[in-house]
């Protein structure tokens, strides 16, 4: 089993190598290099990153994978120098993780003119710009994972409350989130909205935005966090406040901490992400680019809304049937 700390500590450090067919000699292996937006924002990109694997272990495609991450979630500085560094040392196809989608239009560019077959994870538009455009766009949609956890919160304070939203950082998927689930709470008029502040995905900084929030509006209902960070550092502060049954938490993803969180009882919902199923479209993105096979340009997964009350063990056995047995949980 392979710890998140010392997968982390190689991912960040600059490079993890995993041989992929032991049988395979080293002309055979394609060499992928997977570009994450900092692994601290949720353990997804862990999961992914092992999903993939495991689909092309499946295959019996023969591979190395080159991991690379930035320290936060705002690097975008950074993560472009890392793409540099990956078009610089030759490799086959880059699997990325923009730290925001438009700040990666430049990496997308010099990948392009490098020739290098790229998927962009986590954002589903095709760049109107034709020398940024990647091969493949993997996700789920933001907005719509907005909607039903907009729905969800209505049902569970009956369309009225105070409840508060904490964002991320500004860009399509925090933006996206936040907006699909205004657009469900604000048809009730007894519901009032506080925007909370952008937390740039950091579980601290969404801990410390919350107990100002608790602080400063003893009449919060729910509290909404766009990502799985966000609702967890959420949760922390209201549990800390003694307001679990007070206050409902709700992040975003699905994730194993939060299903955790949520078995513990801290953590009241989310939506729900078949996340291992997307890093199987990463992989089989390449294996068809390989064959010279069609690539879908959009790969969209759906969503599931799941709670502390959920009898949700199915649905996360598959959501995570390629990455648990890596990550143990």
């Amino acid at each position: 089993m392979t710890s998140r700390r010392s997968f982390l500590g190689a991912a960040v450090a600059g490079l993890a190598v995993l041989a992929g067919t032991a049988t395979a000699t080293a002309q055979d292996k394609i060499r992928i290099a997977y570009l994450s937006p900092s692994f601290d924002v949720s353990d997804a990109w862990e999961r992914v990153f092992w999903a993939m694997q495991g689909r092309l272990d499946e295959l019996g495609v023969p591979y190395e994978v080159q991991a690379l991450a930035v320290a936060t979630h705002v690097d975008h500085a950074g993560q472009l120098a890392q793409v540099e560094a990956v078009i610089a040392g030759g490799v086959d196809y880059v699997f990325l993780g923009p730290t925001e989608y438009e700040a990666a239009i430049p990496a997308l560019r010099k990948l392009k003119q490098a020739g290098v077959p790229t998927v962009v994870y986590n954002y589903l538009d095709p760049h109107e710009d034709e020398t940024a455009r990647a091969m493949s766009y993997v996700a789920f949609a933001h907005e719509e994972g907005g909607r039903l956890s907009g729905e969800w919160a209505v049902k569970h304070i009956g369309g009225k409350g105070k409840v508060a939203v904490i964002q991320g950082a500004p860009g399509v998927a925090s933006d996206r989130r936040r907006d699909g689930f205004l657009e469900v709470v604000g048809k009730y008029p007894e519901i009032e909205v506080v925007i909370g502040p952008y937390t740039d995905f950091d579980r601290s900084k969404a801990f410390d935005a919350a107990q100002n929030l608790i602080t400063a509006h003893d009449d919060l209902v729910l509290i909404y966090g766009v990502s799985t960070a966000i609702g967890l550092g959420a949760a922390q502060a209201v549990r800390q406040a003694g307001k679990t049954e007070q206050i409902a938490t709700m992040g975003f993803g699905g994730t194993g901490d939060e299903i955790v969180a949520m078995k513990e009882g801290w953590l009241t919902a989310s939506v729900l992400r078949s996340i291992d199923d997307s890093g199987v479209a990463v992989a089989d993105a390449f294996v068809a680019h390989m064959k010279g096979e069609p690539v879908p340009q959009v790969w969209s997964g759906p969503f599931v809304m799941v709670d502390k009350d959920s009898n949700a063990d199915e649905i996360v056995a598959h959501a995570t049937r390629y990455s648990k047995p890596k990550m143990g949980r």
